[in-house]
């Protein structure tokens, strides 16, 4: 086992290695799913011993337009143990897992120049080399904290893939670079290795963080206006002004117009409405801004010491208060000519 097991780097995780008691065993007698894994941690086991995977990785530069373009691809030199792998797939077959490897590139020689270029415009988000070499994690951590962008809103699952929400970038684009850059996690990752192994000073590790979070917090102590708007809650409008034509929202206290400087409001507690004992409600003010009308019930009279039924009139002039108007339905006439 000391030629495929390094003691010193065994740290948290664990193999499990067959032995040799597998030559006597009878593999028919084991349930499927106890039987598959078996098998697995075989092929582990040999694609561990094999001959290595050999690659020649080919990065190609091209400019066009003022613009310089790369294409990186790879000629296989040795196939070694992903032919152990790929015998074992087709077996059972199974598709290989993992991202789609770089095709091959074809022969290309310096100042060649191409007539016909077909291309293609993608979206994604670019990661420094040195990233993934540094390391972001075990898969296990990288696991948890994609489920947790999830859960916040931040990312969705379409199929296979893992798509930004507009929350997700809105939070990217208010928050610093240093926050946002793989390289952070990345250097920590490798910072805390050192120190796992005896290598590095934990006190010296701390103190970088706690002086890089002073810094960040006296730098960025407040979002901007613009920034805070990117996460302002999307509202449903009310209506339209009938003074400007924006958007109506509804606030605690009243419906006002977007436009600060339009000063159109619909006032909830309006002496209006409070006298006779009614609230404008949202329904309401959506016919009042539609229609220019809205039919109340029980309303209440002061006069009269009861309750009658009206169709309130906005009757806005453009001055700092909106008015209102009342009309009743006329009376039908009874048989006898009487109302």
């Amino acid at each position: 086992m000391s030629l495929l097991v390094n003691d010193k780097k065994v740290s948290d995780h664990h193999a499990i290695i067959p032995t040799l008691e597998l030559e006597k065993a009878d593999l028919s007698e084991l349930p499927v799913g106890e039987r598959n894994i078996l098998l697995l941690v075989c092929r582990e086991l040999l694609c561990a011993v094999a001959e290595p995977y050999v690659y020649e990785a080919v990065t190609a530069t091209f400019t066009c337009g003022g613009q310089t373009f790369t294409a990186k691809g790879r000629r296989i030199l040795s196939e070694g143990w992903r032919e152990i792998d790929h015998i074992f797939r087709a077996s059972l077959k199974e598709q290989p897992e993992g991202e789609a490897e770089p095709a091959a590139l074809p022969d290309f020689t310096e100042g060649q120049l191409f007539d016909q270029v077909e291309a293609a415009v993608t979206e994604h988000l670019e990661m420094p080399e040195d990233a993934e070499r540094k390391g972001l994690g075990t898969p296990a951590t990288r696991a948890a904290i994609l489920e947790k962008l999830v859960a916040a809103g931040f990312v969705e699952r379409k199929g296979k893939s893992l798509i930004p929400t507009k929350a997700g970038i809105n939070l990217v684009t208010v928050l610093p670079d240093t926050l946002t850059s793989p390289m952070l996690t990345a250097e920590w990752e490798q910072k805390l290795t050192a120190i796992a192994r005896g290598e590095g000073d934990p006190a010296a590790f701390m103190a970088g963080i706690s002086d890089m979070a002073r810094e960040l917090v006296k730098t960025y102590s407040h979002i901007s206006e613009e920034g805070q708007k990117l996460f302002a809650p999307e509202r449903e409008a009310v209506g339209l002004c009938p003074r400007c034509g924006k958007p109506i929202y509804e606030g605690r206290k009243n419906f006002y117009c977007s436009d600060r400087s339009c000063r159109f409001v619909l006032w909830k507690d309006d002496r209006f409405w409070t006298s006779r004992k009614k609230e404008l409600t949202k329904k309401m003010a959506a016919d009042l801004l539609k229609k220019d009308r809205t039919s109340v019930k029980g309303m209440w009279s002061e006069k009269k010491g009861s309750t009658y039924d009206a169709v309130v009139v906005l009757d806005d002039t453009g001055g700092k208060y909106v008015r209102f108007k009342l009309e009743f339905p006329k009376r039908k006439e009874g048989v006898n000519g009487k109302k």
